[in-house]
């Protein structure tokens, strides 16, 4: 009896492990790295001012020097496969502190350039009121799927 009792553990046990290994289904790495949430707008670049400055070699130079509490401008050129939201824009006083957003702007007033084939759109913004600073301004933008841009920077530093 007690030789029954035996191979009918071992067979009981053999039989739920062969049970619980079957039930287990290996994760699918490949599908979970390739599911996409949807197409993201890309920042070409930003650059400050009402105009468009470049260097010797024809690069965009971000930056811009002004008076304090001086009105200009923030310029974001991007490229969009899907509806803009809105765009975004923070300041902060290095490239690397704590962000606070300067602005909110939905969607609508931004152009095609036909020469960058990119759109383009002018935000206002206010320089710091403190003389010899600087601020670093960063834009994202957000479209109709909720996906948000990566950031691009410039940073606005006033007249001593």
């Amino acid at each position: 009896m007690k030789k029954y009792i035996n191979r009918f553990l071992l067979a009981s046990s053999i039989f739920s492990s062969m049970f619980l290994i079957g039930c287990y289904q290996e994760p699918d790495l490949i599908s979970d790295l390739s599911v996409s949430k949807g197409k993201v707008a890309q920042i070409s670049m930003v650059w400050l001012g009402t105009t468009r400055t470049v260097n010797s070699s024809l690069a965009v130079l971000p930056n811009l020097t002004t008076d304090a509490n001086a009105d200009t401008k923030i310029n974001i050129e991007y490229t969009s496969e899907v509806p803009v939201k809105e765009f975004r824009v923070y300041y902060a006083a290095t490239s690397t502190a704590a962000q606070t957003l300067v602005s909110t702007t939905p969607a609508g007033a931004q152009k095609y350039d036909p020469n960058t084939r990119n759109y383009v759109i002018s935000l206002p913004i206010k320089a710091q009121e403190t003389k010899k600073t600087s601020r670093v301004f960063f834009a994202e933008i957000v479209t109709d799927n909720g996906l948000v841009s990566t950031q691009k920077s410039a940073t606005l530093t006033t007249n001593p």
